[in-house]
């Protein structure tokens, strides 16, 4: 059920004959000396049907590509290529006509020399992944994706990453401003509307029909969309970043922590008075004692209350989560699940594409105009 959304790569090659593309040529000059320090060129822009974009640069030793090859010369990315050697076949397409090698798997990796206070840089006779986007459907039942959302968001994930609710209540994100990760929920109908006027600008009357019908498709069944960024530094420092030598079946352990998210609030019940019982029926705790003592702690955050942060804390912190409720997070009403305010049980489904839908193909893509 996952798919790559966006995906940054760059391949070097050291030979230096390659082509200089880019928008612009940027020089560095010394301003003390006169001395030519530097030149690179910008990224140069490739728009594709329905205001998809790729963005290339080579600067006669590297060639970069950054873009969605998912989302390539498509009206919607709304499922995508569950496979980087898919998206690498598209990128390659791209690269042809503008007389640059292809992308490459890698088959050795090694370390480049740096100066005594540089990082040691990473590097490998293929290309490195800069970043990367997993991505999932799920449903939440027609117009119950903004309070599932607001439930999301009174969850944090990974080491205490607290969660943040969009103003317009249709996102929740986590890890904001990392350089590492990001990851998010939202909606995706909605997504698709506020898009809809760029990519059907040009588009016929059979494509936005059958962009307006994937809109209400997305509404009729509460469609959410779950989204994993993992960075150039930390595909390092997991060495993920090597394409070839590592699969997409290498990411699922780190995919998993939304979704142990939702696991927890389907687990909470309606009546906050039943913790202790919540706690000892799940086998969280052995004894009534400390049963109780952790639904007191849990009324204490329902109540606003300051609660002291010492070794207690975590444990309870611990327990508590196990069954929806997170203390690390201020306690808000308008953020607590459906089925802890309104009885309302969220069922929750991930999605396969309808038949009718679009799905990608890396096939050349003047065999796509043809058989157009």
């Amino acid at each position: 059920m996952w798919f790559i959304d966006k995906l940054n790569m760059h391949q070097d090659h050291p030979a230096g004959t390659l082509p200089v593309v880019g928008s612009e040529l940027v020089m560095r000059f010394d301003l003390a000396t006169g001395e030519r320090v530097s030149e690179s060129p910008n990224f140069k822009k490739l728009e594709g049907s329905y205001s998809s974009m790729v963005t290339i640069r080579c600067n006669n030793t590297t060639v970069s590509v950054q873009g969605n090859p998912s989302r390539w010369n498509r009206m919607d990315n709304l499922f995508g290529f569950p496979t980087f050697s898919e998206c690498v076949k598209v990128y390659n397409q791209l690269l042809l006509p503008l007389d640059l090698p292809p992308f490459t798997p890698c088959t050795k990796r090694y370390h480049l020399q740096s100066g005594d206070s540089e990082r040691t840089k990473v590097s490998s006779d293929g290309a490195l992944i800069d970043h990367v986007d997993f991505t999932r459907n799920f449903s939440v039942g027609c117009r119950n994706e903004d309070a599932f959302l607001r439930g999301i968001s009174s969850q944090s994930i990974g080491k205490g990453k607290t969660a943040y609710l969009y103003p317009n209540g249709k996102t929740v994100d986590w890890y904001k401003g990392s350089t590492l990760l990001y990851k998010k929920v939202y909606q995706k109908a909605f997504d698709l509307l506020s898009n809809r006027k760029s990519r059907c600008k040009e588009a016929s009357k059979i494509d936005e029909e059958y962009y307006n019908r994937l809109i209400d498709w997305c509404n009729e069944v509460g469609l959410l969309r779950e989204e994993h960024s993992f960075k150039g530094p930390w595909l390092r420092r997991k060495n993920l970043c090597f394409y070839g030598m590592v699969e997409e079946s290498d990411f699922i352990d780190y995919l998993d922590d939304i979704d142990n998210a939702i696991q927890r609030l389907s687990v909470m019940k309606t009546n906050y008075e039943t913790i202790a019982e919540l706690l000892k029926e799940n086998n969280i705790v052995a004894s009534s004692q400390s049963a109780n003592a952790t639904q007191a702690v849990a009324h204490k955050w329902l109540h606003g209350m300051k609660i002291e942060i010492n070794s207690q804390y975590y444990i309870h912190k611990s327990r508590l989560k196990q069954i929806g409720i997170d203390i690390s997070i201020p306690h808000d009403i308008t953020k607590m699940p459906p089925q802890i305010r309104s009885n309302t049980i969220i069922d929750i489904a991930h999605l396969a594409p309808p038949d009718w839908y679009r799905m990608p193909s890396s096939k050349p893509f003047m065999e796509l105009v043809h058989a157009a």
